[in-house]
């Protein structure tokens, strides 16, 4: 693993539950932090859309896996279907905070403070930022300040038509006004319908599936092994 310096999110620790009940510092983010089986059923446990549709979760790791494979059957290369695989991975440590929300919130302290609303916009930039660099480092991935434009684009563009396909599979045809066809086409060759929503115990062992294929079991081995170091050194 090469070795990268992550700057502390912020000055004080943000005190944070493991699984296990331990603590770690979220504003801390570490490589070794990284445990993908944690990060498969924490992602598999988060509702897209905040979970406001009939039925069952649709969660955070099938919306990553899915397009992971879309990209695949439209001929993109493994490198790039695990860097979308792992696009929404700090959500895990994070959770989904909603679009709809954070517009909210800005629109809010923008209308007492701009300079306070484009300092929560910053702030949650820099949040996701820290865990991604922890996360795609643990990977063994270029971390997304390392991308190329190309592949910037294209998982910009799969979040973008997949969410566009949910909202429609999900909340039916009238979701389509918000987003133009034209720019958000659905994605082609798709494995499975969005209709058929996996429960949590599905969707965490299709994303730890999906991520031995396009990564490595190796590497998902390997960085479980780092936490399990990493922790007992906290804890020692």
């Amino acid at each position: 693993m090469t070795s990268i310096s992550l700057a502390r999110l912020c000055e004080k620790p943000i005190t944070f539950f493991r699984p296990d009940g331990s603590l770690m510092d979220l504003a801390a983010p570490d490589p070794h932090e990284i445990d993908f089986h944690e990060v498969a059923y924490g992602l598999a446990k988060l509702a897209r859309f905040t979970g406001t549709y009939q039925g069952i979760a649709y969660s955070v790791a099938q919306h990553s896996v899915m397009g992971a494979e879309a990209l695949l059957r439209e001929g993109a290369d493994q490198l790039t279907c695990g860097l979308f695989l792992l696009h929404d991975g700090h959500e895990y440590k994070l959770g989904d905070d909603a679009r709809p929300k954070q517009d909210l919130i800005f629109s809010m302290l923008e209308a007492a403070s701009p300079i306070a609303a484009e300092a929560y916009r910053a702030a949650v930039q820099r949040a996701k930022a820290g865990w991604d660099l922890a996360i795609y480092e643990a990977a063994g991935l270029p971390t997304p300040d390392r991308w190329t434009k190309k592949q910037k684009q294209i998982v910009h563009q799969m979040d973008m038509r997949m969410m566009a396909a949910e909202a429609e599979a999900l909340m039916g045809v009238a979701t389509r006004k918000a987003y133009p066809v034209t720019k958000f086409q659905p994605p082609m060759f798709m494995r499975g319908s969005l209709r058929n929503v996996w429960p949590a115990a599905l969707a965490e062992e299709r994303f730890t599936e999906t991520f031995d294929r396009f990564i490595g079991k190796e590497r998902r081995l390997t960085a479980a092994s780092h936490h399990q170091i990493h922790k007992q050194c906290g804890a020692a």
